[in-house]
């Protein structure tokens, strides 16, 4: 078999406004992720504000150490776009006018009524020995000892479409034998991360070549597990029997999916098994847990109706909770939420009907029930139950956990552990 060979990289982000926070570093992500798939990996990512010494120094250690250099940002005409004089800067290299852009740049700005201006002349202005890509966006490649370095805009979509359609197959090109990459993640509910560290604490598939890495996740848990071969086939026997090895440690009834199984897709999928219908009755989240169910295309398939009942009146009125039940145990209450649910199911003529109600805040907590307590009820043709909790963090941070733990309810409710299958 043809030996393989580990191909990596540095990204450089450029932007004060990603330093100051006023914009995420969503260009690292995808870069990151689009290069793994394609069996290259970032052996470290930098951001640097919009100082050209800065900016120069980084690029000047980063290419000294990688296979390949990428740069996003900084290339545009203002006066704080200076990646392109770092550039120059860091290696050695006369800025010059490509003359051929400016051409077309001039055309460009004809074709608008725009007046030529110093601005438009900087885009034209390239280190010496770069090749411009991307006419209509900033961005250009140059080859520094034997080193690929692309240089692309900040903005998102075109960044997207460069790197797609010049840098990857550019790469793809010099450095074919290269290995694959595959990453798996098991989503694990219920479990907290230190609980799951021990339970895998003596399991080392690193001989099978494959890692093993945690990862908190909002309001679940994830083990991913990342695996290095010859081809994909090999990097998929690899994940299998690693994934198999996880599971059984952790258990089985723990896990609620794999790779992008978010828990409304799994409940969806385990009610069209069924057969079954479902609706939900909400106080508290005020339809937070009916648009999770929903934002799963083909959820009208098994998602008959939802109640956002965030009255009283409400609830009597729609669901039918007895008012003295109301008046005896207050709305956020063991029983109202059982009665909700109860009362959604027969009001849709659905098999399955989950109910939340609880206190989300800043106000309305007492002693008794403190901000952050949440009923949450489940009913099927099998079960009924119910379950009381204690969320913290802000009015958002405690809906988010109620429909988080609303649809752990259902899953656990919907299946068993025969469900569980490593793929």
């Amino acid at each position: 078999m043809e030996k393989r060979a580990e191909v990596t990289g540095s990204l450089v982000t450029v932007g004060d406004e990603i330093l100051l926070g006023d914009i995420p570093n969503g260009n690292s992500h995808h870069i990151a992720s689009e290069l793994r798939s394609k069996g290259f990996r970032l052996d470290r990512i930098v951001t640097v504000g919009d100082r050209e010494d800065e900016i120069a120094e980084i690029l000047e250690k980063s290419v000294s150490r990688s296979q390949f250099l990428i740069v996003t940002g900084g290339l545009g005409p203002t006066e704080d776009d200076r990646t392109c004089s770092a550039a120059s800067r860091a290696f050695g290299r006369a800025q010059v006018t490509d003359e051929d852009y400016c051409q077309w740049l001039r055309g460009r700005a004809a074709e608008r009524r725009l007046a030529w201006s110093d601005e438009l002349a900087r885009l034209a202005e390239l280190p010496e020995g770069a090749v411009k890509i991307g006419l209509e966006m900033a961005g250009f490649f140059l080859e520094h000892e034997g080193v690929p370095c692309y240089f692309l805009p900040g903005v998102p979509g075109e960044m997207r479409m460069l790197l797609s359609e010049m840098v990857i197959p550019d790469l793809e090109e010099r450095f074919p034998g290269r290995y694959v990459y595959l990453k798996q993640v098991v989503r694990v509910q219920g479990l907290f991360e230190s609980e799951i560290g021990r339970r895998l604490r003596e399991l080392d598939c690193r001989h099978m070549g494959v890692e093993i890495g945690y990862l908190p996740q909002g309001r679940e848990n994830w083990v991913t597990l990342f695996a290095r071969g010859a081809s994909e086939d090999e990097c998929r026997r690899q994940l299998a029997e690693a994934c198999r090895k996880v599971v059984d440690l952790i258990g089985a009834h723990n896990v609620s999916g794999y790779g992008d199984d978010v828990l409304e897709k799994v409940v969806g999928r385990l009610l069209r098994q069924s057969g079954w219908r479902m609706a939900v009755a909400e106080s508290c989240t005020g339809g937070l847990l009916s648009a999770r169910v929903t934002s799963v295309p083909g959820a009208s398939d098994y998602f008959d109706r939802g109640f956002v009942t965030y009255s009283n009146r409400a609830k009597m009125d729609l669901l039918d909770v007895p008012g003295e039940l109301i008046e005896v145990h207050g709305a956020v209450s063991e029983p109202v939420a059982l009665e909700m649910a109860r009362g959604a199911r027969v009001r849709a003529g659905a098999e399955v009907a989950a109910a939340v109600t609880g206190i989300a805040g800043p106000g309305g907590g007492s002693p008794v029930k403190p901000v952050g307590t949440v009923y949450i009820a489940c009913v099927t043709p099998r079960v009924e139950t119910v379950e009381k909790h204690l969320f913290s963090g802000n009015r958002e941070d405690i809906r988010g956990s109620a429909v988080h733990t609303a649809l752990q309810i259902l899953w656990r409710c919907l299946t068993d552990d025969s469900h569980i299958h490593c793929h």
